[in-house]
């Protein structure tokens, strides 16, 4: 009995062994599988927050490259970007960050991304670079009838993780940079686009809004776009911004392919219905950003800022009265008539509730022609001739606004046509480019007109006693608003340009262009209902068609987007 319980025992020993040795080695595959399972989600962790880091890098690329298209910091058929040497060849060195875009990623102490995967001190960076992929751009026409010049880049990303080295991305993207004239458009707003006309309006011509777009009128009005063209890369709504409520006028837009003008009547982007419905019943004409509409990239105000790029571009140049061409001052009496450029003028704004200092500028005049002359100058015409005008000034004191004031401009005296642009208020007094019509525009902080019956004298006085009398415009318009904020109305694209008198049963023709870029930084005045310091004029404002079978004006601006094409990762 006692060997057999024995070997029991020994029996019952070597199984334990056995067990321990099983779980041992179990416990050590179990333990080596989790080793590797955490091993392999730290590698997808680490890989995931690489390809994170250049895709950044990438999108960060297409804005800077487009960006400094639209502001003339780089030319638009670039062979490579950036050319640190301007040697038309990219070398990008990362290393030592020559020929490459650093786009440096925030960390978790800071308050801008305080859920930031990159810990304190890490300092996160991509670098990213651009090289044409065709050598020479494309003219296409798109559906909708816009001409596009097109040249496609292949942009590469590369990133390294900032803890570990061991973890590089490299990607790869084709764009195709597609460059359209501003006054392609009709009307073409970088920020909220809103029209809330306070009589019937019709336009024609594109129409597109960067952010979003308010469209509705008022009373038994209404608004009619005949067009087949209405963006918005944002949202669009049948309804006021400052109050969020409809007004009970209509607003009624082109069906493609048809005669038909159906209403908005309430469809607009919170509607549930809108990706659809709105593409069945204008059959393409209106798309907004759920149609894959997308910003164009536009110049920004420091363009039109002394040393900006039109100043050092312009021909002629007046800078506080005193006019220079090709940097050489222009005498008056002697390379000039007297009287070409005056600075000792003002005029009550009323919208801005203070004095404006102007000077003025003599179309006329500056293209030859004295006051005594019919048809013959008696003066060489000191017009640009590449077509760019450029004026400021900044010794108008702090009580004042300053400005500058075209008059005479009844005909442009430059075959080429002409462009002007200031950082000041520009107000065109009279009609403008009627006789022999040239491509012009105006480029400035805010666009005034003031009609044939202006004068200066009556402008402090009661609205009753400036009576405005019937004026046409022939030009485009870049200039800037004062954005609705709150309950604070910006006056709409109806009040673009800024009025001044008592326009009532008046008409003010306007054929041309109207860009908004950018918010007035010296105009700054609220706009107020009309009766307070103006009444609205017949409005008899068009888009100006030879811009789409003749001469742009001279130095248009260019609108800029991007096509993304295929991508991938090395």
């Amino acid at each position: 009995m006692r060997r057999h319980t024995l070997a029991q025992h020994g029996q019952a020993l070597v199984a334990s062994y056995m067990l321990v040795l099983v779980l041992t080695i179990l416990g050590g595959t179990l333990l080596n599988t989790a080793k590797g399972a955490s091993q392999h989600s730290t590698v997808q962790r680490l890989d995931s927050q690489t390809i994170l880091l250049a895709q950044g890098a990438l999108e960060d690329a297409v804005r800077q490259f487009t960006s400094d298209i639209a502001n003339y910091a780089v030319s638009a058929t670039a062979t490579c970007y950036p050319d640190t040497n301007l040697d038309a060849v990219c070398n990008p060195n990362t290393a030592t960050q020559t020929d490459v875009l650093v786009t440096t990623f925030c960390t978790s102490d800071s308050a801008a991304c305080p859920n930031s995967p990159y810990p304190a001190g890490s300092n996160p960076r991509a670098f990213a670079w651009a090289v044409q992929a065709e050598p020479t751009e494309r003219t296409i026409t798109d559906p909708d009838g816009t001409i596009v010049l097109v040249k496609n880049y292949q942009i590469t990303a590369q990133a390294t993780h900032p803890q570990n080295a061991g973890y590089t991305v490299t990607l790869n993207q084709v764009v195709a940079r597609r460059l359209i004239t501003a006054f392609q458009h009709a009307v073409f707003y970088e920020h909220d686009l809103e029209a809330l006309p306070g009589a019937n309006m019709t336009l024609t011509g594109r129409v597109h809004s960067n952010a979003d777009m308010y469209l509705d009128c008022y009373g038994t009005n209404t608004l009619t776009l005949n067009t087949e063209y209405v963006r918005s890369a944002g949202s669009i709504y049948n309804k006021r911004k400052d109050t969020g409520v409809a007004d009970s006028g209509e607003v009624v837009i082109k069906q493609a392919g048809t005669s038909n003008f159906p209403g908005m009547n309430n469809l607009d982007s919170p509607d549930a219905t809108w990706t659809a419905e709105s593409q069945s019943r204008w059959s393409g004409t209106v798309k907004s950003s759920v149609h894959g509409v997308t910003k164009r990239t536009v110049p920004s105000v420091g363009s039109i800022q002394p040393g900006g790029y039109f100043d050092q571009n312009a021909n002629v140049k007046i800078v506080n009265g005193i006019l220079y061409k090709n940097g050489v001052v222009l005498v008056e009496g002697v390379d000039i008539p007297v009287g070409t450029v005056i600075t000792s003028t003002t005029l009550y704004d009323n919208r801005e509730g203070k004095y404006a200092k102007t000077t003025d500028i003599d179309m006329r005049k500056l293209a030859g022609y004295a006051a005594t002359d019919t048809t013959t100058p008696s003066f060489t015409n000191q017009l640009p001739s590449n077509g760019l005008m450029y004026a400021t000034r900044n010794d108008a004191g702090s009580t004042y606004v300053p400005a500058i004031r075209l008059t005479n401009g009844t005909e442009i005296h430059r075959s080429g046509g002409l462009t002007i642009v200031s950082n000041d208020p520009v107000y065109v007094k009279g009609d403008y480019n009627t006789t022999s019509k040239k491509p012009t525009s105006v480029i400035c902080d805010s666009m005034n007109i003031l009609s044939n019956a202006w004068t200066d004298a009556g402008s402090s006085g009661a609205l009753s006693g400036r009576v405005a009398s019937n004026t046409t415009v022939n030009t485009a318009f870049i200039a800037g608003v004062k954005s609705t904020v709150g309950t604070t109305y910006s006056g709409g694209l109806e009040n673009y340009p800024r009025l001044q008198e008592k326009w009532t049963s008046k008409t003010l023709t306007i054929r041309g262009a109207f860009i908004e870029l950018w918010n007035s930084s010296i105009a700054t005045g609220n706009w107020q209902a009309t009766g307070v310091y103006y009444n609205a004029p017949v409005r008899n404002w068009d888009y100006d068609t030879d811009f789409l079978t003749g001469a742009m004006p001279p130095f248009t601006p260019w609108a800029v987007e991007v096509d993304r094409g295929a991508w991938w990762k090395q």
